[in-house]
């Protein structure tokens, strides 16, 4: 399962969140993961926050998956609250019997 939500941000910047849910393999819980892409406002497509041109892309190629994900998260600009926000209505989308 899977859903995209957009914030926009004072500087013009678009944040989209997409809130992914993998079901176990015996079906007892969903690992929810979060990417977040970006677009400036002269931009026309999402991408990455850190690409190959950024400062800290050397310290992304040496972490795992899950770090390199949270670190793409703290480099977007999206807040704390814009991201449990996103999740939570993910949640809300899911069925009540796969969440306990």
């Amino acid at each position: 399962m899977r859903q995209e939500k957009i914030f926009m941000l004072e500087t013009g910047r678009c944040l989209k969140v997409i809130t992914e849910g993998l079901l176990a393999e015996d079906f007892s819980k969903i690992t929810i993961t979060v990417n977040v892409l970006i677009k400036d406002p002269k931009e026309e497509e999402f991408r990455l926050p850190i690409v190959e041109t950024h400062p800290k892309f050397w310290k992304l190629k040496k972490l795992n998956a899950e770090q390199a994900r949270a670190l793409q998260t703290k480099y977007s600009g999206i807040s704390e609250k814009q991201l449990r926000k996103a999740v939570k209505e993910f949640e809300q989308m899911l069925s009540p019997e796969v969440l306990q």
